[in-house]
Parts: structure tokens; C-alpha cells; sequence
């Protein structure tokens, strides 16, 4: 854990706090007052709140997620929280606590091979997720009182597709494919949250 320096943006080290197995990926709710960690080898979800003063985080339990849990996003209403699972090829669906941070499960929902990324669109509406062995992302609509995912379809990436990153407008995707060293560019539809390829740029 590190605090900013607001003028020069130096790090300074304010200490550790101890994570699962294998802590892969964190994420930080959009108000700033709590943050996850997916824990790949022991297959859970570390949770804790953040002191708004120091910024020092204080856990408040673990969750369990499917096998291999990498990567996790929150939505921007800082409601729902979800987790891609390597070993078992789906997304573990969160609701979160308003007061407490605490994650409560809402199910898992199938994915493509080895999903590895997920990203929410700005709106909160739609979760799209890459995946890695199957070269492809599996597009979502979000239940905006559940969380609940609903599969849209997929659509074909490059290979080993690895990251996905949202545009702040909500109408833009992209996903970096690692093995065939290029960025696939997808248009959003805003209404359905289908991605429509637009095409692809090399690295």
C-alpha cells in the first residue's frame, strides 16, 4: 500500500496487508472506499475496506470464486463486483454490501475458454469478458437490481486474447490479443450491447 504524493506523484510505502494465494488482480470500488483482490491458487476473493484518510485497507474476509479466479471489475455504481475464473471457464457475480464492503454471491454464469479480463461499460449495463483459449469475448447485459448476467453472444477476437479496456463514452471496446500482436477495436450498441468489430491495429 502506497500513498501519492499530490505534487509530484512519488510513492511512499505505508505497508503490507496479507492476500490470498496467488493474488492476481485488485480492483477499487468507483467511491473509493473498498477493494478486492482475486486470488488465483486459493480460488477466493479477498475484501477490505479503505481508511479514507490514510488509504490504508483492513480486511473484512474472503469470499470464494470458481478455480482461478484472475481478474475482477467493479460497476460504476460500486453495486455489483465480478471474477473471471480461469479453471472453470465462467464469471463469479457479486452484489456489494453499501455499508460493509462484504461481497455476497449472486451465482456464476458460463464463459469462453480460460477467461482471463472483464470490464462493465459505464453505464453499468453491460460486462464483456476475454477469453484467452478461445479467442473470443462474451458479451453480457447486467440485472440492474440483481447483478445477474445475461449472455448476449460472443464474438471472435485475435489470438490469446488478454485485456479489455472500455472507453469512458460507453461506445467503444478494446482487447488486447497477445499471440497475434494486435488490438481488436469493437463499436458498442447502445442499446443491445452488442460489439461490432471495426477493425484491428498491430503493436
Amino acid at each position: 500500500m502506497y500513498t501519492v504524493d499530490a505534487m509530484t506523484g512519488a510513492l511512499a510505502s505505508m505497508g503490507i496487508i496479507a492476500a490470498g494465494t496467488g493474488p492476481a488482480s485488485v480492483a477499487v470500488d468507483p467511491a473509493g472506499k473498498f477493494a478486492y483482490v482475486t486470488n488465483f491458487d486459493s480460488s477466493d476473493v479477498s475484501m477490505y475496506t479503505i481508511d479514507a484518510t490514510t488509504g490504508a485497507l483492513a480486511s473484512v474476509g474472503t469470499i470464494a470464486a470458481g478455480t482461478g479466479p484472475v481478474s475482477v471489475a467493479v460497476d460504476r455504481a460500486g453495486k455489483f463486483a465480478y471474477v473471471t475464473n480461469w479453471g472453470s471457464n465462467d464469471v463469479s457475480m457479486y452484489s456489494i454490501g453499501p455499508t460493509t464492503g462484504v461481497l455476497t454471491s449472486v451465482g456464476t454464469i458460463a464463459a469462453g475458454t480460460n477467461p482471463i479480463s472483464v470490464g462493465v461499460d459505464p453505464s453499468s449495463k453491460f460486462a464483456y469478458v476475454a477469453n484467452f483459449g478461445s479467442n473470443d469475448v462474451s458479451m453480457y447485459t447486467i440485472n440492474a437490481t440483481t447483478g445477474a448476467l445475461t449472455p448476449i453472444g460472443t464474438i471472435a477476437a485475435g489470438m490469446s486474447p488478454t485485456s479489455i479496456a472500455l472507453h469512458p463514452s460507453g461506445k467503444f471496446a478494446y482487447i488486447t490479443n497477445s499471440a497475434s500482436n494486435d488490438v481488436s477495436m469493437y463499436s458498442i450498441d447502445a442499446a443491445s450491447g452488442a460489439l461490432t468489430l471495426i477493425g484491428t491495429i498491430g503493436t
